[in-house]
Parts: structure tokens; C-alpha cells; sequence
């Protein structure tokens, strides 16, 4: 079997840094034009929260059909990422009509730095029996 730390790297490499490639391409793209990329121009339409929503449901999935052990902090860990998945997606239908583009910008990344948490979390106790 393999540790929690093993799954958690796993995880972070292949789901949280995958889906940030498109980002990045964005990024380096612009850089490519010479133009000064912002991380408003990364994040402003929303795309960060469409990723926070992917990462918490993932987790969420991975978590449900673990054990009794540390119940409590499951339910924190599951709740947390279920709400993130609730604000993400509502806040990203929102943004379409009417959002200011720093407002969205600031929203996204600290929802996404929640997300990383919460779905991290969510990962963690779902392996615990895998010691």
C-alpha cells in the first residue's frame, strides 16, 4: 500500500499542477507575444474557480468511501470542500454577468488556496487505513 504522503504528492503533481497547465500555457503564451502578464489576464473569466470546483469534488469522491476512523475530521474535511464546491460554482455563474475583473481575481486564488486545503484534507483521512 502506499502512504498518505505518497498519495498526497500523487495527488498535488497529477491533479492540482495538471490543471494548472492551462494556466501556465496562457501564461507563457503571452510571454512568448513580450506582452507583461498579469494574473488578472490568468484568472479574471473564472477559470481558477472551475478548477477549485474539480479539485473539491475529486476529493470529495475519494473521501465518501473510506472508513469510521477520525470521523470528525472527515466530515470537516468533506463539508469544508462540498461548501468550496457550492461557492466556486455559484460565484463562477455569477461572475459571467457581473463581476469586476479584481474581484474575480482575488476570489479565485483565496478560494483556490481553500480548496488546496480542504481537498488535501479530504485526500489525507480517505488513506488513512492505507498505513
Amino acid at each position: 500500500m502506499t502512504s498518505r504522503a505518497e498519495k498526497l504528492v500523487r495527488w498535488f503533481m497529477f491533479s492540482v499542477l495538471v490543471s494548472l497547465v492551462p494556466l501556465a500555457l496562457t501564461y507563457f503564451s503571452h510571454r512568448l507575444d513580450r506582452r507583461v502578464v498579469h494574473l488578472e489576464m490568468l484568472v479574471a473569466r473564472g477559470e481558477l474557480l472551475l478548477i477549485c470546483t474539480t479539485l473539491g469534488a475529486a476529493a470529495l469522491g475519494e473521501l465518501f468511501p473510506s472508513g469510521r476512523d477520525n470521523v470528525i475530521p472527515k466530515l470537516l474535511a468533506a463539508g469544508t470542500s462540498l461548501l468550496g464546491v457550492l461557492v466556486c460554482s455559484f460565484y463562477f455563474a455569477a461572475i459571467q454577468s457581473r463581476a469586476a475583473p479584481n474581484a474575480i481575481v482575488n476570489a479565485s486564488v483565496s478560494l483556490f488556496a481553500g480548496m488546496l486545503v480542504a481537498s488535501g484534507s479530504c485526500l489525507y483521512y480517505a488513506h488513512q487505513e492505507a498505513r
